[in-house]
């Protein structure tokens, strides 16, 4: 009796979790198309457009995975309420949090779920998407920013001008000392990433360094020279093209450590890689809060009703978490709090009001 009553609760939660991430999912895919005819250029048209939402349909779908959730706890417990089975349910003596726990099952099935899409096709299919963009916008297959693009490799601050592919160009060195002297400037004109023995290595042309001594300066010049680096074309084009949200867990805490290692600020990358682990519990807080809100307040209200609060709810929620977020970076707060702060307060408000109808 337990197991079909927990199987019934799990595919009408599941379902309506189903159905309100291929609605919130197609509706921002609309929005996107929307978006992008507005900026229709050289060789991207509606059918570049169109490849480009199709490679953001994982980014969209892994985003809106707690509001999914939400929504569709909403939608399926309200629909078990409005049958007056939920009513059953506790009339023959199943407490409200173990109903809580049928629905919970799905939903963090469906995030886990999520979260495997986000590691592993979510920031392929960003880089994708950024790139072929923005080769289509500029018919070049450059990855070159207004500046330039600014990192470190090991004790110099590194400029590139542009990437290309396996291709660099521009590239320049800057070594200081502890009284931020200039010790070093290395230029090259261009560096061409080559595989060898399995491991990579970059081969640079028209190199140029000057070494910057007490007695005077010293240069040297080098028609090729080889550059050793944990930088690959990959890695330097997934952080140019993908926001740290959308990387996977993997290359987050490989970032976080070379940054760590050269002392440089990380926090960035943190907040990221934090998102990205407590995904799923966001989801399950939202989860809770849309219970209490089937058990309490909305209980007899219209399904039209539901989705119309769970989109406000959403809605609220988004706009806490973008504005934590900054607050994190600028004011130096942890960023496990930033994350966790708007999932405990509405697994709190959403526990405070189940109690109540116990």
């Amino acid at each position: 009796m337990i197991t079909q009553l927990m199987r019934y609760v799990g595919l009408e939660v599941l379902s309506a979790i189903l159905l309100a991430s291929f609605a919130l999912v197609g509706l921002l895919a609309v929005f996107t198309v929307l978006e992008e005819v507005q900026d229709f250029r050289n060789q991207y048209y509606f059918v570049e457009a169109l490849k480009f939402v199709g490679l953001s349909l994982p980014r969209l779908f892994y985003e809106t995975i707690p509001f999914s959730v939400l929504i569709g706890g909403l939608v399926g417990l309200g629909g078990l309420a409005a049958r007056s089975e939920l009513l059953m349910m506790r009339a023959a003596g199943i407490s409200v949090f173990r109903i809580l726990g049928y629905a919970i099952l799905p939903a963090l099935a469906f995030a886990l779920v999520g979260t495997v899409l986000g590691e592993f096709l979510l920031p392929s299919a960003e880089r994708e998407a950024r790139l072929g963009r923005q080769q289509a916008r500029a018919q070049t297959e450059t990855i070159a920013p207004e500046f330039g693009v600014w990192t470190r490799d090991g004790e110099a601050f590194l400029h590139l001008d542009a990437v290309r592919n396996d291709q660099i160009s521009g590239l320049e060195w800057f070594v200081f000392n502890d009284q931020q002297s200039l010790l070093l400037r290395r230029t090259a004109d261009r560096a061409q990433y080559i595989e060898e023995d399995g491991n990579g290595v970059w081969e640079m042309t028209h190199v140029i360094e000057t070494r910057f001594l007490p007695e005077g300066s010293q240069s040297a010049y080098w028609e090729t020279k080889r550059w050793a680096t944990a930088m690959t074309p990959m890695s330097l084009g997934s952080e140019l093209l993908v926001q740290p949200e959308r990387m996977s867990v993997q290359s987050l805490f490989q970032k976080i450590e070379v940054l760590e290692s050269q002392d440089l600020n990380s926090e960035a990358f943190r907040l990221g890689f934090w998102a990205k682990v407590f995904q799923p519990f966001v989801a399950l807080g939202l989860l809770v809060l849309a219970a209490s809100a089937v058990f309490g307040p909305l209980r007899e209200t219209s399904v039209g009703m539901r989705i119309f609060a769970g989109l406000v709810v959403g809605v609220l929620f988004k706009f806490i978490q973008d504005l934590l977020a900054p607050l994190c970076l600028v004011y130096g707060v942890s960023p496990i709090l930033a994350i966790l702060l708007p999932v405990l307060v509405c697994a709190g408000i959403g526990g405070w009001q189940l109690r109540r109808v116990l």
